[in-house]
């Protein structure tokens, strides 16, 4: 989750920096919150400190188009220092933020912008969506670029429909023209769902919300930390009488709070049917080529088409793995496992609570599922519980389908001193 991460005591935090076309470094002030996510500041700090690193712009590919002016000068940025570094992220927040919720309604009149009122994931306000069936008549995948100047991966809004003909749409993403059709086109939307207490798997829903005010809404557990004013008429995954979908749609809840850690929550749902098993981030598989969808962002915002060392470079800093100009190995060691965890959640969230996560993790694989759709990267991929298992065996004292080496994990550290918990 690219903003998951609180921020509970001041720090160096890295932040933005350097030319248009080149990834650099710069630190800046910390940012103080509580267990409630720190919502733009942590939104910065956590997706710069995916490590961006200084280092030449990973090369294009001979039709990608570059912008006016861009030079491989641009290349050469250095360091900047602290203060201009907190200059760049305050700026950069206080933009987001005024772009995301004021912008003005002639920037939603075409149907990759924003329907309603903008959500506050980047890129703003454009947001191209991609329609994927994911499992044939039942399964569809809804994409969209998230992205923070070269650091960009695709989220995914998955969409099941229910023996009753009806829609069962899970972690709504940015509701523009063309998403709307496009669901709309597969059937009538009974039920929205929240499977995380990640940011950017929640944010959308108030808004989606409003055109579908005839909807069920069914969060995860934990939202109240940090609710971003869900609907009233939401019901807690969990609490009370279970929902109408759940004959078909079976779901397993972690969720861990104070004083075990700070609040997170995901849930995991096994569709019966089809046998496939849906996550949002705890499982991930890379795919060998950029996601299509990233194309209408480029590699930092001028759209085209993402080479491969542009999406090794994006892949390596989405999953917060420390580059060490050795992106072919690492990132082949990355992809070839039939599933990883991610990192983030491996090393900042499961380490501080690994009776609990073992426990969800164990009762997951009882599912019978023969393939996995999460809301990031690949989808789906096969996997078997067996192999599930494996990509957690750290949890049981075991080798994991993904290890680091040590040096990759500087960037985990660096989050790691923010948030407290275990060392490694």
């Amino acid at each position: 989750p690219l903003v998951q991460v609180p921020l509970r005591r001041q720090g160096t935090a890295a932040l933005l920096g350097g030319g248009r076309h080149s990834p650099a470094e710069a630190s800046g002030a910390g940012l103080r919150a509580g267990p409630e996510v720190a919502v733009l500041g942590a939104a910065v700090a956590a997706a710069c400190a995916l490590q961006l690193r200084l280092r030449p712009r990973p090369a294009a590919s001979s039709r990608v188009a570059r912008s006016s002016g861009a030079s491989d000068a641009d290349a050469g940025d250095t360091l900047r220092g602290l203060a201009e570094g907190g200059r760049r992220a305050a700026l950069v927040a206080a933009g987001s933020a005024f772009v995301a919720t004021v912008g003005d309604a002639s920037l939603r009149s075409s149907d990759e912008r924003y329907a309603f009122w903008g959500t506050i994931i980047p890129p703003l306000p454009y947001k191209t969506t991609l329609r994927t069936e994911l499992v044939p008549g039942r399964i569809w995948g809804f994409e969209q670029c998230l992205a923070l100047v070269s650091v960009s991966t695709n989220i995914r809004m998955t969409v099941v429909k229910l023996r009753d003909g009806t829609l069962w749409v899970c972690a709504p993403i940015a509701p523009t023209n063309e998403c709307l059709r496009k669901l709309d086109e597969l059937g009538e939307v009974a039920h929205l769902v929240v499977p995380s207490s990640a940011l950017e798997h929640k944010a959308s829903l108030t808004e989606f919300a409003r055109f579908y005010p005839k909807a069920e809404i069914w969060v995860s557990p934990g939202q109240n930390s940090f609710s971003l004013g869900l609907p009233s008429r939401s019901k807690v995954l969990g609490q009370g009488s279970p929902p109408p979908w759940a004959s078909e749609l079976e779901f397993k809840s972690f969720f861990v709070e104070p004083p075990v850690t700070d609040n997170f929550a995901e849930v995991a749902f096994f569709h019966t049917e089809t046998q496939t098993l849906l996550v949002t981030d705890c499982a991930l598989k890379l795919p060998t080529e950029a996601p299509p969808v990233l194309e209408s962002y480029g590699y930092d915002g001028t759209p085209g088409p993402i080479s491969p060392e542009q999406w090794r470079y994006k892949a390596i800093a989405f999953n917060f793995v420390t580059g060490r100009d050795r992106d072919v190995s690492d990132f082949e060691a990355l992809s070839r496992p039939p599933a990883i965890v991610n990192p983030l959640l491996r090393f900042i969230v499961y380490r501080r609570c690994p009776t609990q996560a073992a426990a969800w993790v164990q009762d997951v694989a009882k599912w019978p599922f023969k393939r996995i759709i999460p809301a990031h990267l690949k989808a789906p991929f096969d996997c078997t519980p067996a192999q599930f298992l494996d990509a957690f065996g750290f949890l049981f004292g075991k080798t994991s389908s993904w290890e680091p080496d040590d040096e990759q994990l500087s960037t985990l550290r660096f989050l790691r001193e923010q948030v407290g918990g275990p060392t490694f």
